[in-house]
């Protein structure tokens, strides 16, 4: 099979498309005909040598795919060859094939194009897990989502639109108009704006419910001072950490070097008892394997995916050749919504 390989650590010059073994199901898992594959900030980490969780290079990255069951394992039911569907991967997702679990595997519904599949399982199971497990929003709650034109961004504008939140959202200027037309209340721009400012000002010094930041440690003190109490703060991310060319070096070790310093107030014991707020950490990829499948976070997602009240937004979608000018893509903050990956 044809995969995108990533030979070595560094910027994106670092991938090629190359054979590669045909990977084999075993028991309790589906091989799936790759039609099309996610690109998520976790990518970009693994490719720069930032997510001590990814496989060694050379290696295969790609959490999620879309396409059609190549294959069944022992054991599994309920699903059939030809199908289409959605599945998450851990790594091996950009490839003509790929081996999923098949717990992990999702039927997917007909009006979803094979690119939006693939824009489904990682930002969606992310945006639930952060907002509604460990968040616990509910309507009327005000919601602050960082980076809100993003991937998980886009997701998690949809469920908290969809659940009646009072929604705010940071993206460059150029993008308002596309978050607001996702949900977004009031939209800010986090390169013109101080977002803790404008928030304090939008809720005459209230604060917010729940905030998800996917950015790091500059942002995080910030957002712990805008929670309403019993407000809770999620951080998902460090892309601060990251430039256009991939890891910035300076900005890593700086991100690194702050985090302890900038969270250390948070975990007093005695000032989180008076203060009423908490500070949530979240890895979907360690969630994943210890709970041994994502099912329990996508599952209450599915029903409103069929009714189309969530539907993946894609911002561009590149072949398996051009994966470097995907990561470049994603990397210099262009998107709105989902980069995705096709084998031709």
């Amino acid at each position: 099979m044809k995969a995108v390989v990533l030979t070595r650590t560094g910027g994106p010059e670092m991938f090629e498309v190359l054979d590669r073994p045909d990977p084999t199901p075993g028991a309790a898992e589906v091989r799936i005909a790759v039609r099309a594959a996610g690109l998520n900030f976790a990518d970009t980490m693994a490719r720069v040598g930032l997510y001590p969780a990814a496989p060694k290079p050379p290696c295969v990255l790609g959490y999620e795919v879309a396409g059609e069951v190549e294959s069944i394992g022992e054991g599994v039911s309920g699903l059939s060859v030809g199908q289409r569907v959605m599945a998450g991967t851990q790594f091996g997702g950009q490839a003509e094939l790929a081996v999923a679990r098949a717990r992990d595997v999702m039927p997917m519904p007909d009006h979803l194009s094979f690119e939006e599949g693939a824009a489904f399982c990682v930002n969606y199971a992310t945006a639930y897990a952060a907002l509604i497990i460990m968040g616990g929003l509910r309507e009327r709650d005000r919601v602050l989502i960082h980076a809100a034109a993003g991937g998980v961004g886009i997701a998690a504008i949809q469920i908290a639109h969809n659940l009646g939140a009072d929604i705010y959202g940071t993206a460059s200027a150029a993008k308002h108009d596309a978050i607001k037309a996702q949900g977004v209340d009031h939209a800010i721009d986090y390169r013109a704006q101080d977002f803790k400012a404008e928030v304090r000002r939008l809720t005459n010094g209230e604060g917010v419910d729940v905030i998800l930041d996917p950015m790091g440690p500059t942002s995080f003190r910030k957002d712990y001072r805008i929670l309403r109490p019993g407000g809770r703060l999620i951080m998902y991310g460090l892309s601060e950490a990251m430039n256009e060319n991939g890891r910035s070096i300076k900005a890593a070790l700086s991100s690194l070097l702050r985090i302890p310093t900038s969270t250390m107030p948070w975990w007093n014991a005695g000032r989180l008892l008076n203060q009423n707020r908490g500070v949530f950490g979240l890895n979907l990829l360690s969630w994943w394997r210890r709970e041994g499948g994502m099912d329990r976070i996508t599952a209450p997602l599915l029903s409103d995916l069929e009714s189309k009240r969530l539907m993946p937004v894609v911002a561009r979608s590149y072949p398996f050749e051009q994966a470097g000018d995907a990561h470049r893509y994603l990397a210099e903050r262009r998107n709105i919504g989902k980069v995705v990956l096709t084998p031709r």
